[in-house]
Formats: structure tokens, C-alpha cells, sequence
């Protein structure tokens, strides 16, 4: 009957407005009960959608539209300080011509310059509702705390359980915040079409949204595990009568599963005559998933942004965590990384009985590391007693980076030999306290490190081992820590020339990426060089140059003495995944990128010696290069292990079979052996064939970073779950394990509490074997039993792997900080 009035009013050229199929009204639901109940107020001006055409409400609140031959939903565009129950839609059913919208109001901290924030959470891949009661608390708690706007999950819900429990878990009811939903390859699931059974759960996989200055658009994934009733041509007609209704210069935003397009323009559409140049509707960012990666890069005045998985570790070994995205009256933004999982950590990290470095003024320096998923922290203090006596009452810290704080205790002369206690107290925003204190010994020392042998790439070399292997022996003494003012993910520190070289993540993009030097002796920092992204992995040194690659895919040289850049270059690597690779220098090389973008370079003027041509990029892979005598051992994520010649850049084998495609860890290179962990096995392949001698299967996941580490009668790697794991060398038995606490932040791919995860390659010197761990903790460990000899605890993840140099171990933790130990002896 409504397509007749429809077709009778084409063909006389009248309007189809003039016999529109569909009506109602969108009003303010004060009695919650969904009618339209007399005394409720009207809402005028609100847009509402068939899919196709969209149209405003007028004074009355009613709308009219003219359905089409591809409906499905009538929805509206959810006005800014309302939000609906998740009924922001009406499913077309049967003759029903009718349908009527109430709003509940929701300021959800908007101001009134219309500023706010919101939550970007993506791939949660659940497959049932148990054990997943914290993560999703932390979020629930979170908005709550810190009044979001919103929540936007980009899709990935995943598969026909996980698409029916997720709801469950997760909507606008329960998380007494609006929560909106956009649908990605995994949510195309089989029926009558592929979102069939997205849409009965989530409804219209294309739809907009107001919040503040804001206008957000919900657009679906292209395609994905089965094909979908939705064309691109559909989202296009409708994306271009949704912006018709958007006044000129408000801010838009994208949400999708994926990210458009690797290049400055962001366009839309189906054919060279009609496209949509979202540039040209002020558009501020297109926010996606998809990828399991944290990382946020500008294409031209656009913001890409992708948030990891909040409640695992990310594909690539990102940590585990939530977006929060700040949004000014301009639509402007700046982000927020959110930990899952913590409740009010708290540890001071300096000073510990044992570990009190000194400065030169007689003060100690005081860092502390603490976190809440469900609220940041507002503000730290600490008071000092000697003697009962309290000398230093209720003084403030510094806030250096979202884990760390820190503060000087000043101490006298006529304090030296005595026993203090510092009390520390941190303040939460939601007002929540959490409290530690450590009692140590103020005893000035004059231990200072020597770090008489350089160490500059990954693990050092065979001869630098050598040389600190007799003298970095437990206890051990902290020399001094400083804080960089960054996160420090996997880089491991290095030593050249009696300086330490870091480098710093950007997983916000707020310019906090940076290659540093410090002062060997004292942690004073010498100089730092802001790169364009995150420095992910290690960096090497050649040539008097220190050599990092971003994950943009920027290769920096940069002088080792005076921080000046020598040379950059643009790797030619894919858009996405972002470039994790740790890259390695010899004999004047450097080997960087990945894929078809892996190249060797001169270290003195950047000039291309050759490029891969061979493999492609994988999804993301946390390996670093290995040279061998005459290959490059390098990986790609899910695909395999490949080994090109070190100086013709030509593949000479492939290695993909055997659970060899699953890896983040590098291979460590004995003569002509590889010696590497992957998925659940542990391998020994021929360099020169890539042919498999020995594969060891293990009772546990080797998802991890950690290149092993061969000792004259084990072989020591990091796992995924179950700590430290040592092999007999000669029987491949497991010789002994050391189990860690539980990780902090969950790194390894698909992992989730509770893990004991070590993602850092173990390093020997003398009898003890030293490995920071996700727990926080910097561990040393006897190499022929596997017990405990020494430790000590930061409070922030350790990802980077220790280095050692003469008569010093040094270690970084994610908050930032470096730290120096020297053997007491």
C-alpha cells in the first residue's frame, strides 16, 4: 500500500514528503514509559533517518519521511545532553506506519561550551559473559568518576555468541551511560544477510549522534567474515543527507571498524562524480579499531586514531587498555590511555631499603608509581620520620608521566645511620586514598657505575656479555633514577661511550616521543630529540650515531654526542600496522622496517644499500632483526620467519610451518643455529636454510618478546603466562621455572589476567640471571636453579630488557623511569 501512495506521488512530480509512509515524534520520555503522554515535552529540530533520507523534527516534534525500497530501521540522531536506553531506533515492522522516540536527559559532563569526553573501547572479542566483570567495571566506573558522554565501541564484538552476550554486559542501562556500536568484519555473521544478526541485537549499522560541539557518525566496516545487505552506496546516500543537516563548520567525527584511507583526504565515495570530501565538513578525527594496536597518527589536519583491546593483550603487544578522549568547544581533542585492571596500585620504587640513591645535595630522591583504571590521580604527598620524629610532613610530589611521581626527601649529615620511614599517600579524582610506606637506611654511599663497555644494540654482543659477566653480581645498589617524562615501552637501554640512550612512547600524540641521553654517571640528561611517533622497540648505535625508527616509519640518526640529527628517512612501509620492529646495526648497516619496506641502510648518509622485495608486512610484530654471518633473520606477524641475505637483501628461505607464524620474539644467533620460542614450542632452525632441527613443544604460551638466552647448560626465555622457563640444554627438559606476580598492563597477544608475563630477554652476568617482568618488578634470578636472588619492585611494567656494562645493570620501567644498580662489590 505505501510503495502504491509512493510511486503515484513520483510519477505526478509531487513531493514524496506530501504522502510520506512514515510519522511520529520525538519528545522528552518524563515518565520513562515511552509514550508520547500528554504535558511531555516536545523536542524540535532533531534529525531523524529511514536510512536514506533525513529529515528535521519540527515544532511539535513530529517528523515525517518517506521510507525506501531498502529500509529497515527509522532511527534518530541522538540530540547532545539526552540519551535513549539503547532505543535511539525503531525496527520497521509489518504496516506499522508510526513510531515515537523518548529521550531521558543526560549531561554526561558536557559544559556549556559544549567541551566533553568519551570512552573508545574496540575488539573485545567475547564469546560469553563470564570473567569479564572487572574490565567492564573499570569502564562502568570510569565514565561514572569522570562523567563521559559516552561509550563508543568500534566493532569486533564478535561472532554470533560473543554479538548476544556482549549486550548483556555492556549497554546503556547497565553503564548508566549511552553506549553506541559500530560493526566490524567479525560481526557480519551467518543468516538471511550478514548483519542480520547484528542488526536484532544493535540495530542500524549506520547512524549519527550529537555530544557538546560534536557531530559523531557511526559508519560499518566495508565487509568482513560474510557479506553484508548493506552497500557502500547505501552508507553514502545516507552520509550525504545526514552532513545536508549538519550546519556548516560543526566538527564531525567517524567512527568505523577500520580506517579509511592511509592518505590527507578523507573521501567517501562510490564512483568519481559522487564523493563526499569529509575535510570539507570540518572533519576531526576517524576513530577505528580493527587492528589491536594503540596508536594515533595526523593525516593532514585529520586525527587517526585506534584504540587496542582493553581487556587482552593487543595483536602486536599492546597494552591492554581504554581510550578517553578529551574534546574542547572547537571539536579539538587530546587522548587518554586507560590501564585496565589496576585498583589503586601504588608503589614507591625509591627509596627501599638497600636501593637509596643519594644526590649530590645529601637529598633522596623519592618515585613512586600509581595508578587506578577508574580514575587518575589527583594529587601525591609523603612525610618522613626518623626516630618517631616527623621531619618532612604532608610535602607534594611531581607528577612526571601518568605512572609517576616523584620528590626529593632532604636530608642532613646528622641523619646519616638512621632508620626513616616515608609515608606515602595518593589522592584519587573520584576521592578514593591509597597509602604505602618503606622503611630504609639513610646511608650515603660512593658507589657510582662504571660502564666501562659499550652496549648497543639488543642484548649487547657475545663479547660484551663476556666482559660484565663477572661483575654485576647481586646485591645490588642503586646508583641513581631518573625520570624522562614518557612512557618507555620495549626500547631497552643502551650504553656508548659511558652514556645511556632511551627512547619513548606517544601512544597520544602529544609530542611526548623523544630519543634521550643521559649522563652515565649521575642520570642527568644530556639532550633528547622529539621523533614524529612512538618509539616502540629497540635502537641500536653505529657510527657514532643512535639509530630509532617510529611508527609512522621514520628511521632517525641521530649524533650520539650532541642529539643533532644527522639524517632521516622515510621507510616504505604500509599504512597499517603501525611499525613495532626493533631494528639492529653491524659492520656500518642499519636494518629497519619491515616487510616490503625492510631495508639496509648506510649509517654514515642514509643511502639504501638494498630492499626486501620478497615478504610483506604482517600484523604488527614486536620482533628485532638478527645477523647472522651472512643472513637477516627477520618476521612477519602470522606469516612466517625469513632469513635474507645480510648483503643482497635476497630471500634465501622461508620457515612458516610448525607453529613458526605465531611469534613476537626475535631468534638469538649461535654460529649457524637460530635458537627462538614461538606460539607453544621452542625451536632450533638451521640460519642458513631456515630448516627445523629440534622443535620442543611446552605445556604453556611463548607469545612473548623474549629472545633466549643459551648459558653453558640452559636455555632461559620469558612466557606468556607461566614467568621464567629454563630448558635443559642438553634435554630440552624443563629445567626449572620462576613464576612472576601477575602482570600490571597484559601485553601479550590475547592474554588476560591472570598472567605471569615476562615480554624482556634475560640477560646473564656471573651466576645470575637478570629480567624485568610485567609485574613491575626487575628480577635476578640463580641461572642453574632458578631461585630467587635478588629483585626489586617499580610498580610499572617492565617491557624494555635490562643492559650491562662493567660493573652496572641499567633497567627502565613504563613509567618513565631509568634506573642505574651497582654490584656492591
Amino acid at each position: 500500500m505505501k510503495k502504491t501512495i509512493l510511486s503515484i506521488a513520483l510519477l505526478s512530480g509531487i513531493a514524496s514528503f506530501a504522502n510520506a509512509a512514515y510519522t511520529g515524534h520525538v519528545f522528552v520520555d518524563k515518565n520513562n514509559n515511552g509514550v508520547f503522554d500528554k504535558g511531555e515535552k516536545a523536542m524540535a529540530g532533531i534529525l531523524v533517518s529511514d536510512g536514506l533520507n533525513v529529515v528535521k523534527t519540527a515544532g511539535d516534534g513530529s517528523f515525517t519521511l518517506p521510507g525506501h525500497e531498502r529500509e529497515r530501521f527509522i532511527f534518530i540522531t541522538t540530540p547532545s545532553g539526552y540519551k535513549t536506553n539503547n532505543k535511539h531506533y525503531r525496527r520497521i515492522e509489518g504496516d506499522q506506519m508510526s513510531y515515537d522516540f523518548g529521550l531521558q536527559p543526560y549531561s554526561g559532563g558536557i559544559k556549556s561550551d559544549g567541551s566533553h569526553k568519551y570512552v573508545h573501547i574496540a575488539d573485545t572479542e567475547i564469546f560469553n559473559t563470564d570473567n569479564h566483570g572487572d574490565w567492564v567495571s573499570n569502564v562502568r566506573d570510569y565514565t561514572a568518576n569522570e562523567e563521559a558522554a559516552f561509550i563508543i565501541h568500534t566493532g569486533d564484538i564478535c561472532y554470533e555468541n560473543g554479538l548476544k552476550a556482549h549486550i548483556k554486559l555492556m549497554n546503556t542501562a547497565n553503564m548508566n551511560c549511552p553506549i553506541f556500536y559500530c560493526i566490524g568484519n567479525h560481526d557480519l555473521v551467518k543468516g538471511k544477510y550478514g548483519e542480520e544478526l547484528f542488526e536484532s541485537i544493535y540495530g542500524p549499522v549506520f547512524y549519527s549522534f550529537d555530544a557538546g560541539s560534536v557531530h559523531y557518525i557511526v559508519t560499518p566496516m566495508a565487509g568482513g567474515d560474510y557479506q553484508p545487505g548493506y552497500t557502500k552506496e547505501d552508507v553514502y546516500r545516507w552520509l550525504k543527507n545526514d552532513l545536508a543537516q549538519i550546519p556548516q563548520g560543526k566538527p564531525i567525527v567517524v567512527f568505523n571498524h577500520d580506517l579509511l584511507t592511509y592518505g590527507d583526504q578523507f573521501i567517501f565515495g562510490i564512483n568519481d562524480q559522487e564523493q563526499i570530501n569529509l575535510n570539507d565538513h570540518n572533519l576531526k578525527a576517524w576513530v577505528y579499531g580493527h587492528w589491536h594496536i594503540n596508536y594515533i597518527k595526523k593525516q593532514g589536519n585529520v586525527y587517526s586514531v585506534s584504540t587496542a583491546t582493553l581487556d587482552k593483550g593487543g595483536i602486536d603487544h599492546s597494552t591492554s587498555a581504554f581510550r578517553v578522549l578529551h574534546v574542547d568547544k572547537k571539536g579539538d581533542f587530546t587522548s587518554e590511555l586507560r590501564y585496565t585492571y589496576l585498583d589503586k596500585s601504588i608503589q614507591i620504587s625509591t627509596p627501599a631499603e638497600g636501593q637509596v640513591p643519594v644526590l649530590a645535595s645529601g637529598a633522596v630522591p623519592v618515585t613512586v608509581n600509581v595508578y587506578s583504571s577508574v580514575s587518575p590521580v589527583k594529587e601525591v604527598s609523603y612525610s618522613c620520620q626518623i626516630d618517631g620524629k616527623t621531619f618532612v610532613s604532608n610535602r607534594k610530589l611531581s607528577q612526571a608521566t601518568d605512572w609517576c611521581w616523584n620528590s626529593e626527601v632532604p636530608f642532613t649529615a646528622a641523619q646519616r645511620g638512621k632508620m626513616a620511614t616515608l609515608k606515602v599517600r595518593a589522592l584519587f579524582n573520584n576521592g578514593e586514598v591509597a597509602e604505602t610506606e618503606t622503611v630504609f637506611t639513610y646511608q650515603p654511599t660512593n658507589v657510582k657505575p662504571d660502564l666501562s663497555a659499550d652496549w648497543n644494540n639488543l642484548l649487547g654482543t657475545p663479547e660484551h656479555v663476556a666482559t660484565a659477566s663477572s661483575s654485576v653480581n647481586p646485591p645490588l645498589e642503586m646508583a641513581w633514577v631518573k625520570n624522562i617524562g614518557a612512557n618507555i615501552y620495549m626500547t631497552s637501554p643502551l650504553v656508548y661511550n659511558g652514556m645511556i640512550y632511551v627512547a619513548s612512547v606517544d601512544e597520544n600524540l602529544q609530542g611526548d616521543a623523544h630519543i634521550y641521553a643521559l649522563n652515565g654517571q649521575t642520570g642527568e640528561l644530556l639532550w633528547k630529540y622529539q621523533t614524529r611517533n612512538s618509539i616502540k622497540n629497540t635502537i641500536a648505535i653505529d657510527n657514532g650515531r643512535v639509530l630509532a625508527q617510529d611508527a609512522q616509519g621514520y628511521l632517525y640518526a641521530v649524533d650520539a654526542q650532541s642529539g643533532k640529527l644527522s639524517w632521516e628517512k622515510q621507510l616504505p612501509v604500509a599504512g597499517l600496522p603501525s611499525l613495532i620492529e626493533g631494528l639492529v646495526a653491524s659492520d656500518g648497516v642499519v636494518y629497519a622496517g619491515t616487510g616490503k619496506g625492510l631495508c639496509a641502510i648506510d649509517t654514515k648518509d642514509g643511502r639504501e644499500i638494498w630492499r626486501n622485495k620478497d615478504w610483506g608486512q604482517g600484523e604488527g610484530t614486536t620482533t628485532t632483526f638478527s645477523v647472522g654471518k651472512n643472513m637477516l633473520i627477520a618476521s612477519s606477524q602470522w606469516r612466517a620467519l625469513y632469513g635474507n641475505d645480510l648483503k643482497t637483501g635476497a630471500l634465501k628461505w622461508t620457515a612458516d610451518t610448525n607453529g613458526l607464524r605465531n611469534r613476537g620474539a626475535s631468534a638469538a644467533v649461535h654460529g649457524d643455529l637460530l635458537y627462538l620460542i614461538s606460539d607453544k614450542s621452542f625451536f632450533i632452525l638451521d640460519a642458513n636454510t631456515g630448516r627445523v632441527i629440534v622443535r620442543k613443544e611446552l605445556p604453556f604460551s611463548v607469545d612473548v618478546t623474549s629472545t633466549p638466552l643459551l648459558t653453558d647448560k640452559e636455555i632461559i626465555f620469558g612466557s606468556a603466562k607461566d614467568g621464567l622457563v629454563a630448558l635443559d640444554s642438553e634435554t630440552l627438559e624443563i629445567k626449572w621455572k620462576f613464576n612472576t606476580g601477575d602482570a600490571l598492563v597484559y601485553t601479550s597477544p590475547y592474554s588476560r589476567k591472570v598472567s605471569a608475563t615476562i615480554e624482556t630477554s634475560p640477560v646473564l652476568s656471573g651466576n645470575t640471571v637478570y629480567v624485568g617482568a610485567s609485574d613491575g618488578t626487575i628480577y635476578g634470578v640463580n641461572k642453574e636453579t632458578g631461585r630467587f636472588a635478588w629483585k626489586h619492585a617499580t610498580g610499572a611494567p617492565v617491557f624494555g630488557s635490562v643492559a650491562v656494562s662493567g660493573n652496572t645493570l641499567i633497567a627502565v620501567d613504563f613509567g618513565g623511569n631509568v634506573y642505574t644498580f651497582v654490584a656492591s662489590e
